[in-house]
């Protein structure tokens, strides 16, 4: 299953496996003792993160091999829940979920600091939908966000 979509994302984008482009060149050297807490917008949904864990796929690798990863943003560093909440990237999200950095990385999932701070890519062990289910239950409840900023799409 992860092979074929994969290769349906990457069609849709207009690649194939051949040249996705390595996450490895932006990787950012933070030190992971210093996170705290993982915060992703949106309701977390089985649906919605295998779509986007499939269209990283389509376009990233890690470690030669497809990406299947999810997009967060971490505190710590002097980043606090609320300056990520009132920022550019999730201010316009009604709600959001957070799980420990340290609960993450013991329920087996790697958390890459990739291109600018304080974005993050939590990889799935596996493309599929157990290991969705196990970082959703990660996640815990979502909370609405003091911050969200009505927006036009």
């Amino acid at each position: 299953m992860r092979a074929e979509l994969t290769e349906s994302f990457g069609r849709a984008l207009g690649k194939t496996p051949a040249v996705l482009t390595p996450i490895e060149a932006h990787l950012r050297g933070d030190d992971l003792a210093r996170w705290t807490l993982v915060i992703r917008g949106r309701p977390p949904t089985v649906d919605g993160l295998i779509l986007v864990a499939g269209r990283t796929m389509a376009e990233f690798s890690w470690r030669a091999s497809p990406l299947a990863a999810v997009s967060a943003e971490v505190t710590g560093s002097g980043r606090s829940t609320d300056e990520l909440l009132a920022g550019p990237r999730l201010r316009t999200r009604r709600t959001y979920a957070e799980a420990p950095v340290v609960a993450l990385l013991d329920a087996g999932f790697d958390v890459l600091a990739g291109f600018s701070a304080p974005h993050v890519s939590i990889v799935l062990p596996d493309y599929d939908e157990f290991h969705v289910r196990a970082l959703i239950a990660l996640f815990g409840p979502e909370h609405p966000n003091p911050h969200y900023v009505w927006t036009v799409r």
